[in-house]
């Protein structure tokens, strides 16, 4: 079955003065730790350290305001991070997050990332990469008005343990019926609401509610009288899609912009979700 998690539900937890946390998703969940989602607001001027151990990766994805990041002891140069940008990493790493002027924003994090990726090597990498996704190519369905871009892929984090994608649905629109064979993913909700049609039984999500879907679960989505945006991972990154009818097979072709209507960073052929070369 799903896991739907809604943001109301959930409990604050005080991480220290001028940090608050949600546990948005946990061991508790999903019987191991296979993926820790934690949700972070942090008021004007207060700081948060944060440790990647060896085996895992993380993703560090700001929902509003702006983060200023420090590497003590490293020679790694200190960037700001805001609402267009990830920050990816792979491995070791200590982590200084600074909100000048307060922030929100989601870690999350995939244990022992190795088992998910394609080659046998079992050395540990690590990595650091902020990944400008404000700049990737704007994708539009051939069949409707939804739009995505692109966030993780094995082009922008190199590793295809993960795969990660916004998805924008406008005002009364849906995609097919569909499930995901050799991985597993979730949604969470950005703004707006959605319908999430799970196994024919529908739900409502709303703004930062997250939806989990195993291996094999059919679904799709539609909205009525409000947009929404949505944040999609897929774990591993190449899960395939499978569609339960023949037609309105989601097809994504560039429209030449990013989302900002500016040039985007590189061009992304047109392809079928999941079978895309070279994202």
């Amino acid at each position: 079955m799903p896991i739907i998690k809604k943001f109301s539900d959930i409990n604050f937890l005080n991480i220290k003065s001028g940090i608050k946390c949600k546990k948005i998703l946990s061991a508790e969940n999903l019987n191991d730790n296979r993926i820790i989602i934690d949700y972070y607001e942090m008021s004007p001027k207060s700081s948060l350290d944060f440790n990647n151990n060896e085996n895992d990766i993380t993703w560090i994805q700001s929902l509003s305001g702006k983060i200023d990041t420090y590497f003590p002891n490293t020679y790694i140069p200190g960037r700001r991070v805001d609402e267009g940008k990830i920050i990816f990493i792979k491995g070791s790493q200590n982590i200084n997050l600074d909100s000048p002027k307060g922030s929100t924003f989601i870690i999350t994090r995939i244990p022992n990332y190795k088992v998910h990726e394609d080659h046998v090597d079992n050395k540990f990498e690590s990595d650091l990469r902020f990944i400008n996704w404000g700049n990737e190519p704007i994708l539009k369905s051939e069949h409707d008005d939804r739009k995505r871009v692109y966030l993780i892929s094995e082009t922008l984090a190199g590793t295809n343990s993960v795969k990660g994608e916004l998805i924008r649905y406008p005002i009364s629109t849906s995609c097919p019926e569909h499930f995901h064979v050799g991985g597993e993913h979730y949604q969470f909700i950005t703004s707006g609401n959605v319908m999430a049609v799970l196994d024919g039984a529908e739900f409502e999500l709303n703004k930062f509610d997250l939806l989990y879907n195993f291996e094999n679960e059919k679904h799709w989505f539609y909205t009525k009288d409000s947009a929404c945006d949505f944040v999609e991972f897929f774990v591993p990154g190449e899960a395939k899609t499978i569609w339960t009818q023949t037609t309105n097979i989601c097809t994504w072709s560039p429209l030449g912009v990013d989302i900002n209507g500016k040039s985007p960073a590189r061009n992304i052929a047109k392809h079928v979700h999941g079978e895309g070369k070279n994202i």
